[in-house]
């Protein structure tokens, strides 16, 4: 019986290899570009600045892109000095990124710093009143009640007229020496801006209870800016579409604990 011979393969693997090369080059090509998420600046210098990163990151998983942030630091160099100037976001949402995290807008007054708009809120937070024991309304505070606030903020303000006037107000220069003053018992209770008492929480790990102000520009939205281009427009809509999504399902009230106030 004669031998059966196998056809001999054809010996062009140069040319199956290049074409499985361009293949895999121009599906990896598709993927990249699919992958490319919008361009996000988040400040160093906000306290809320890991609740935008850890929202950035899951509506980049819930899209299925890689968003890219971009760090800028208001507290020193270019960026401080370029913060002091009123067209600063617009130049950020314009220039440097699609959307612009961390933005606080008051509630009930929708100001904006020019040529920039806004998305919806993810957070809502503000001013409230903290203490070791569970605080009453600023407005039933006992006369004389010795209450701690850091010099230059709104809580300043509420002191020189109505449920203030009655109380004893002590001007602190940071949050840190606020919760201090607390544990010393120098003070009942403290009026502070929620991001920054949770970020000096999260260094002393002190037990504090806390309550949101009812008082004038105390409660706040915080929001992401945009440039109202259509890029930016756009970009705006798939960032409400994807809060609206984590918002059904319990994600960004998980993200978002520690600053939302009820």
């Amino acid at each position: 019986m004669a031998e059966r011979r196998h056809p001999r393969p054809l010996r062009r693997p140069g040319l199956l290899r290049a074409a499985l090369a361009g293949i895999v080059l121009a599906a990896c090509g598709i993927a990249s570009a699919r992958a490319a998420g919008p361009t996000v600046c988040i400040d160093r210098a906000n306290p809320m600045q890991r609740v935008d990163r850890a929202l950035t990151a899951a509506i980049g998983r819930l899209e299925g892109v890689a968003p890219h942030i971009v760090s800028i630091d208001t507290r020193d160099g270019t960026d401080a000095l370029n913060a002091k100037k009123p067209r600063f976001f617009s130049m950020l949402a314009r220039q440097r990124c699609d959307l612009v995290m961390g933005f606080p807008v008051e509630t009930g007054d929708p100001a904006l710093p020019p040529g920039v708009a806004a998305t919806h809120p993810y957070v809502k937070t503000g001013f409230v009143i903290a203490g070791e024991a569970p605080p009453p309304a600023f407005s039933r505070l006992a006369p004389g009640t010795q209450v701690g606030v850091v010099y230059l903020t709104v809580p300043t303000t509420y002191f020189g007229a109505g449920p203030g006037a009655r109380l004893a107000e002590h001007q602190y220069s940071t949050p840190a020496h606020v919760l201090a003053a607390l544990k010393r018992h120098e003070i009942a209770y403290a009026l502070l801006w929620q991001p920054l008492l949770e970020q000096a929480l999260a260094q002393d790990h002190m037990t504090i209870h806390q309550r949101p102000l009812a008082q004038p520009h105390a409660n706040w939205s915080v929001v992401a800016l945009y440039a109202p281009t259509a890029s930016g427009r756009a970009a705006a809509r798939r960032f409400d579409a994807a809060l609206a999504h984590l918002a059904k399902d319990g994600t960004l009230a998980r993200l978002v604990a520690p600053y939302h106030t009820p």
